[in-house]
């Protein structure tokens, strides 16, 4: 018998998302949907940072006093190369909505699915150091292809999702072309 983390494999793999950069610069456009503080405290857009060995994001400036998203000045991040990470994107489009209501059965509570979205560059670091998660993580990519490293081992991935085991040291090495891939935390 199938277990639940391979079923929940399934369902995402074979759930269709179909999204381009246009859409993903659309939905940062609504600067109001993307709070400066979102669960655990974290900033819903946030970068990867060129310098730091830590696994931490930075917000530059991203956000106004009242915390709302100020989008010119994340663009200017994102043109210049830098990779952002949109937090809680699980109800941005039917397709989402619907693939969390899919999930909702074996988790019992509503999943966290994030957008790792990059311009591409050969300049910029495209991922946090090899890190490590006390859960699953699932990578469903959306479009582009990056190169991985996973408990040591380095492969390409463009289409197929896969699962970052609890514990397995990961970053993405290379991401020289545009990309957008969905995780999701199966805690």
């Amino acid at each position: 018998m199938e277990n639940a983390l391979d079923k929940i494999y399934d369902i995402i793999e074979n759930h269709e998302i179909s999204l381009t950069e246009d859409d993903i610069l659309g939905f940062l456009q609504m600067h109001r949907r993307w709070p400066l503080k979102y669960m655990w405290g974290q900033p819903s857009v946030e970068i990867v940072p060129e310098f730091t060995d830590n696994h931490f994001t930075t917000v530059v400036d991203f956000f106004d006093y009242k915390g709302q998203f100020l989008y010119d000045r994340w663009k200017r991040c994102y043109d210049a190369g830098f990779t952002t990470i949109m937090s809680n994107v699980l109800d941005l489009t039917p397709q989402l909505r619907e693939l969390s209501e899919k999930l909702f059965p074996y988790m019992g509570e509503n999943i966290n699915g994030n957008f790792y979205f990059s311009p591409g560059t050969t300049n910029k670091r495209v991922s946090f150091p090899p890190h490590e998660h006390d859960y699953n993580v699932i990578v469903k990519p959306i479009y582009g292809n990056s190169t991985w490293q996973i408990n040591g081992e380095v492969f390409e991935n463009s289409a197929q999702s896969f699962i970052i085991p609890v514990g397995a040291s990961h970053s993405v090495s290379e991401c020289s072309s545009k990309k957008l891939s969905l995780t999701l935390n199966i805690i």
